[in-house]
C-alpha cells in the first residue's frame, strides 16, 4: 500500500482481526541515511508487512524525504538516490498513519534493536509517543531455530529457505522477506519437541526486546496442545536427540561391472550427471591401475572443472567392491563435509551397491554430551554463551555426528567450548549416563560398518594405524596431496605458551580456593579424604606455578639474557641451539624435574578426587559436576603442555638435525610473554615409516601438484620414488583461451628493491585504477598483512570507499566472515593474504578480477624458512630452486585457479610484480599455468585499459 491508503488499510486490518484470534505481527524494515538518529540520521524508506495466522494480510510502503542528503554509500547499498526522495512525503506526514497501523500489533524486525528504537525516535521527533507494543527479533530467533546455517544475514537466510527476495536493502522487499522468514520460524518453533522447548525457556535467555516471549508463549500453548515426539527423535536423560540411521546394505550384488566406455557411463549417469570426457579418462586410468596385478602408487593432477572427487571415488568404489575399504584424506574439514554430503549422495544414487561413509576428525571437534548437559544447569554471565547453549539444544534434534563444525560458530574459541568439547573415548566411563548416546561411541560403531572413511591429513598422519589395516590394506586417497607434508610438519611444530599455562593454573587455583563462593572444598567438605586431597591440590598448584616460573627463567637465562631488542614493546624471535635446548630439557635437569613432579602430583590428587566423586555419582548437584568438569578441562590444558614438552624432547633426540626451535618474547610496560616453539623442517621419510605401510599403494590427487616436468619437489614431499610412481595429468576442460586473460605489469617496481613508501603507493594507485574502471567482484592477493594494512589505508583516502564494499583481512574481519560477505556481494573488493590463495570457490560472477600484488615466495627472514634453507645447504642443495621456487609456483597456480570455477565463468588475472617478466625463473612459473591462458606483458597504464576492455566485452556478451 502506498501513502494515502492508510484508512482503507486500517479498516482491512480490523476486519481481518475479527476473523482470527491470532495476533497481528507488523514486520518492519527501515532504510536510513545512517545508524544514529542522535547524530542526525533519518529514515528514507519504510516497508511494513502485516502477518496473521501465518499469512500476509497487508502491505505498507513509502519513501520519505529525510531533509538531508542521502550519502553515496547508502545509495550504493539501497539504490535510493536524492532524486527518489526529493518529492516524497516527510516523516511527519506519514507518522500518524504508521502509528495507527502499528498500534496493537507485535513489532518484528531483522535486528529489532536497530529498527524499533530508530522508528520510535522518529515518531517522538514528529510529536507522537513511542510505541509501547511488544517487539521480537528474527535474527536471534533464526540463530536458535536454524543453528547450522552459515550466515544470519537476511539475504542468506531467505536463500537457504528458498524465500523469494529480489531486492535486498529495499525496505518493502526486506520486510516481505522477513515476514516469510517469520512464518517459517514460527512453523519450526511449533515443531520443536516440548522437552527441548522447556530447556530453552529454563535457560532464561536475554534476547532483544521481548523475543523470549515467543518461546514462553509456545510452551504455554503446549499445555492445551501436546505434541507427540517425532519418530526420528528419542529422549535420553531429559535431552531430546536424533536417532542414528542404521547402515543400509543392498546385500551382495552380482555382476558388478565397471562402466569403462562412454556409453556405459552415460547409461549409469542417466539424467543425474553430465558425461565429462576428461573425467572419464581420469576414472579409467585409476580403475586400470588399482585392478592391475601389480598396482603402483599413483599421482593424478586434475585441473579445475575435471570433477576430481567423483573422478577418483567412482572407479575406486568398483575396484574396492565388495569388501575393501576406502580411506579418503582431505586438506580441510570443509572438503570432508562436501565429500560426505554431496559426492557420497551422488554415488549412492548411481551405483548398483551401497556405500556407507563416516567422517572422522580429531576428538575436540565433537560435543561431549554429558558435559554439555551438565553446563545447562549453570546460568552464564555471558548472554551469548546462553544463546550458544540454546543453539546446541536445537542442533541436537538434527545432528547424528555431534561434530561442532556443523554449527559454524566463531565462538568456538570461547573457554566454554573447552569445557564441552570431547577429550576422547578414553575419558568416558561406562557408567556415564550418556555413554550409549555419546557421539564418539557412535562413531566407533559406524567405523565398523563404513566402507568409505573420510578424514583429514592431520588425523591421517596421527592415526594411520587406526584407519588402515596392515593385512587387508584399504585404498588410501590423499586429496589435495600438496598439503600432506605440511600436515606432518604442522603436527610436529608446537608452541608452549607460558601465558596459557599460567592462566590454567590460575583457574585451577580458584577452583580449590577458600576465597571463592563455590569451590571443590565445598563439594568434599563432608568427606575427610576429599578435603585432604583438595588441600594437597592447593600445595601442588603452588609448586606447579613456581616450577613454571623457574623453567621460564631458565630458558630466559640460557638464550635471551644477552639479546637486545630495539624498543620495549618489540616482538623478539630468537633461534635456539638444539644441543643446548636438549641439555636444558633433559629430565634430570632441576627445572624440568620440578615441573614434571608438580604436574604428576596435580594429576594424582585430582584423580583421587575424581575417583571419590564417581563412587558417589548419585549425590552430586549439576553445579558440582560442572566444577569437576571445569577442573578437568583446565587440567587438560596443562596435560597438553606437558605432551608438547615431551614431543620437543623426542624430536630433539630422534630428528634434531632436521628440526628448529625458537623463543618468542614480548616485553612491555604492562606485561611480558614468552613462547617456546619448534618442530621438524622436513618430513624425513615419516610417511613411508608411519603412514603408507597400513594401506594399499596410495592415490594422490590435486588440481595443482607438479611445478615442472623435471622437479622432484612433489616426490620428496610425499616420500615417493619417481620411477615407481604412475603419474597422470589432466588439464582443466575450461576454455581459458576465450574466457580468461592474464596481464603482467612489466614496469611494476620490484619488491625489496624499491622504497617501501613508493612500492605501497604504486600498489594502491594501480589497484585504485583497476577497481575504479571495473565495477566487478575483485580479489586482491597479498603476501603480507602489513602490506594489506598499508594499501587499505591509502585506498581509504580515495572515493573508492564511497562506491564499493572494501573488505580487508585483519582489518574488517577474519577469513570466514570476509568470504561470506564477499561471496554475496556484487562489486566488492577483498584484500587477502596467504589463506586466500587456495581453497576458495567463487563461481560465476562471484569473482571476475583477480589481482596478485606480489609473487608468492615465502619470506626468507622467517625463522623456519631460514632454518630449512640452512638444512638444504648442508645437504648440498640450492634452497631457492629446491624449495622456494617450487612452492611459489604451486601457490601461483592455486591463486590463478580461483579465476574460472565453472565453464561459463570469465575473468582477468593481473600480476603487479615485474619479476615474472624479468627473471629467468618467471618463465618457468608461467609455463605451469593453464597452457591456453593468454598472457600479456604490458606497461601498467595499458594493463588497466586492457583489463577494462576484456571485462566490458564479456559483460556485454552476458547481458545479451
Amino acid at each position: 500500500m502506498k501513502h494515502g491508503d492508510s484508512l482503507s488499510t486500517t479498516k482491512k486490518r480490523r476486519q481481518k482481526t475479527k476473523k482470527s484470534r491470532g495476533p497481528i505481527y507488523s514486520v518492519v524494515d527501515l532504510e536510513t541515511t545512517g545508524t544514529s538518529v542522535n547524530h542526525g540520521d533519518r529514515i528514507i524508506q519504510v516497508g511494513c508487512v502485516l502477518v496473521q495466522d501465518g499469512e500476509i494480510i497487508n502491505h505498507f510502503e513509502t519513501k520519505i524525504n529525510p531533509r538531508v542528503a542521502v550519502p553515496r554509500h547508502i545509495t550504493q547499498l539501497t539504490g535510493i538516490k536524492n532524486n527518489d526522495v526529493r518529492n516524497a512525503p516527510l516523516f511527519e506526514d506519514i507518522a500518524g498513519t504508521l502509528y495507527s497501523l502499528l498500534s496493537g500489533t507485535i513489532f518484528v524486525a531483522h535486528n529489532v534493536n536497530f529498527d524499533f528504537p530508530f522508528l520510535n525516535a522518529e515518531l517522538e521527533h514528529a510529536g507522537y509517543p513511542s510505541l509501547s507494543i511488544k517487539a521480537i527479533d528474527t535474527v536471534t530467533l533464526s540463530q536458535i531455530l536454524m543453528p547450522t546455517v552459515k550466515s544470519y544475514r537476511l539475504r542468506d537466510l531467505t536463500s537457504s529457505l528458498s524465500i523469494e527476495h529480489d531486492h535486498p536493502h529495499s525496505a518493502v522487499s526486506d520486510a516481505e522477506a522477513t515476514a516469510h522468514l517469520l512464518v517459517d520460524l514460527m512453523k519450526q518453533l511449533r515443531e520443536l519437541p516440548t522437552l527441548t522447548l522447556e530447556k530453552l525457556v529454563e535457560l532464561k535467555l536475554n534476547l532483544p526486546q521481548q523475543t523470549t516471549m515467543v518461546l514462553e508463549q509456545e510452551l504455554e500453548r503446549r499445555v492445551a496442545n501436546p505434541l507427540p515426539l517425532d519418530d526420528s527423535l528419542y529422549v535420553s536423560h531429559g535431552i531430546v536427540l536424533h536417532k542414528v540411521r542404521p547402515a543400509t546394505s543392498l546385500g551382495e550384488v552380482t555382476n558388478v561391472r565397471y562402466p569403462s566406455t562412454k556409453r556405459a557411463k552415460i547409461k549409469l549417469y542417466g539424467d543425474s550427471l553430465e558425461f565429462r570426457p576428461t573425467q572419464s579418462k581420469m576414472m579409467n586410468s585409476i580403475y586400470n591401475n588399482y585392478t592391475h596385478d601389480e598396482p603402483k602408487s599413483m599421482i593424478v593432477e586434475a585441473g579445475t572443472g575435471t570433477g576430481k572427487t567423483l573422478g577418483y571415488l567412482l572407479p575406486l568404489a568398483y575396484a574396492a567392491y565388495p569388501d575393501k575399504k576406502i580411506v579418503i584424506s582431505t586438506a580441510t574439514n570443509l572438503l570432508q563435509q562436501q565429500i560426505a554430503q554431496r559426492t557420497m549422495k551422488q554415488l549412492n544414487h548411481l551405483l548398483p551397491f551401497e556405500l556407507n561413509g563416516v567422517v572422522i576428525k580429531g576428538n575436540s571437534h565433537y560435543l561431549d554430551l554429558a558435559k554439555f548437559v551438565h553446563s545447562l544447569s549453570i546460568v552464564e554471565d555471558s548472554d551469548y554463551i546462553q544463546l550458544i547453549k540454546a543453539k546446541i539444544l536445537v542442533w541436537l534434534l538434527k545432528t547424528t555426528s555431534g561434530d561442532l563444525d556443523e554449527l559454524n560458530l566463531n565462538a568456538q574459541r570461547s573457554p566454554y567450548f573447552a569445557e564441552i568439547r570431547h577429550q576422547g573415548v578414553k575419558t568416558l566411563r561406562e557408567d556415564n549416563e550418556f555413554y550409549n548416546d555419546d557421539f564418539l561411541i557412535r562413531r566407533q560403531k559406524q567405523l565398523h560398518t563404513a566402507n568409505v572413511i573420510i578424514t583429514n591429513h592431520a588425523y591421517l598422519v596421527a592415526h594411520a594405524q587406526e584407519l588402515g589395516d596392515g593385512t587387508r590394506r584399504p585404498y588410501l586417497v590423499v586429496d589435495e596431496a600438496q598439503h600432506l607434508s605440511e600436515s606432518i610438519l604442522r603436527r610436529s611444530r608446537q608452541t608452549l605458551d607460558f601465558q596459557s599455562i599460567r592462566t590454567a593454573i590460575h583457574v585451577l587455583e580458584n577452583l580449590v580456593s577458600d576465597n571463592q563462593e563455590r569451590n571443590l572444598a565445598n563439594i568434599f567438605e563432608e568427606h575427610a579424604l576429599g578435603t585432604y586431597n583438595v588441600e594437597l591440590l592447593r600445595d601442588d598448584l603452588r609448586s606447579l606455578s613456581e616450577a613454571t616460573d623457574a623453567f621460564q627463567q631458565a630458558l630466559y637465562r640460557q638464550f635471551m639474557l644477552n639479546v637486545q631488542g630495539n624498543n620495549s614493546n618489540e616482538l623478539i624471535e630468537q633461534p635456539l641451539d638444539n644441543q643446548q635446548l636438549f641439555s636444558l630439557l633433559t629430565p634430570s635437569n632441576k627445572p624440568i624435574m620440578q615441573l614434571e613432579q608438580a604436574l604428576a602430583s596435580v594429576q594424582f590428587h585430582f584423580m583421587a578426587l575424581r575417583h571419590l566423586f564417581e563412587q558417589q555419582a548419585d549425590r552430586w548437584l549439576f553445579s558440582d559436576r560442572y566444577l569437576m568438569s571445569q577442573f578437568q578441562s583446565q587440567w587438560m590444558v596443562l596435560a597438553d603442555a606437558d605432551n608438547k614438552l615431551h614431543q620437543f624432547i623426542e624430536t630433539l633426540e630422534e630428528r634434531g638435525e632436521a628440526a628448529a626451535f625458537w623463543l618468542t618474547v614480548q616485553q612491555s610496560a604492562e606485561h611480558s610473554s614468552m613462547r617456546l616453539s619448534g618442530g621438524l623442517l622436513a618430513v624425513n621419510h615419516f610417511l613411508t615409516e608411519n603412514v603408507y605401510p597400513y594401506f594399499a599403494q596410495p592415490l594422490f590427487v590435486g588440481a595443482t601438484l607438479f611445478t615442472s616436468s623435471r622437479s622432484n619437489y612433489l616426490y620428496e614431499q610425499l616420500d615417493l620414488e619417481k620411477d615407481r610412481t604412475l603419474q597422470k595429468r589432466f588439464a582443466s576442460p575450461f576454455n581459458y583461451a576465450e574466457r580468461a586473460e592474464l596481464l603482467v605489469a612489466k614496469d611494476a617496481p620490484i619488491p625489496n628493491q624499491t622504497n617501501n613508501e613508493e612500492y605501497t603507493r604504486y600498489l594502491a594507485q594501480t589497484i585504485y585504477q583497476l577497481c575504479k574502471n571495473n565495477q566487478c567482484q575483485t580479489m586482491i592477493l597479498f603476501n603480507s598483512l602489513v602490506t594489506i594494512e598499508q594499501v587499505y589505508s591509502q585506498l581509504k583516502e580515495t572515493d573508492l570507499f564511497d562506491q564499493r564494499d572494501i573488505l580487508a583481512q585483519g582489518i574488517t574481519g577474519r577469513r570466514e566472515k570476509l568470504l561470506k560477505q564477499f561471496a554475496s556481494g556484487t562489486s566488492s573488493i577483498l584484500l587477502g593474504a596467504s589463506s586466500f590463495w587456495e581453497g576458495i570457490d567463487l563461481p560465476k560472477s562471484s569473482l571476475e578480477l583477480l589481482i596478485i600484488t606480489r609473487l608468492p615466495f615465502d619470506s626468507p627472514n622467517e625463522i623456519m624458512t631460514r632454518a630449512h634453507n640452512n638444512l638444504l645447504k648442508r645437504e648440498g642443495k640450492n634452497p631457492f630452486y629446491h624449495a622456494a621456487l617450487p612452492k611459489a609456483t604451486m601457490r601461483l597456480q592455486q591463486g590463478i585457479g580461483r579465476l574460472l570455477r565453472t565453464p561459463n565463468d570469465f575473468g582477468v588475472g593481473v600480476i603487479l610484480d615485474s619479476r615474472i617478466s624479468t627473471r629467468r625463473y618467471g618463465s618457468s612459473m608461467l609455463k605451469n599455468l593453464p597452457k591456453d591462458l593468454p598472457i600479456k606483458e604490458l606497461p601498467t597504464t595499458e594493463l588497466v585499459e586492457s583489463a577494462k576492455k576484456f571485462l566490458k566485452k564479456y559483460r556485454t556478451n552476458n547481458e545479451k
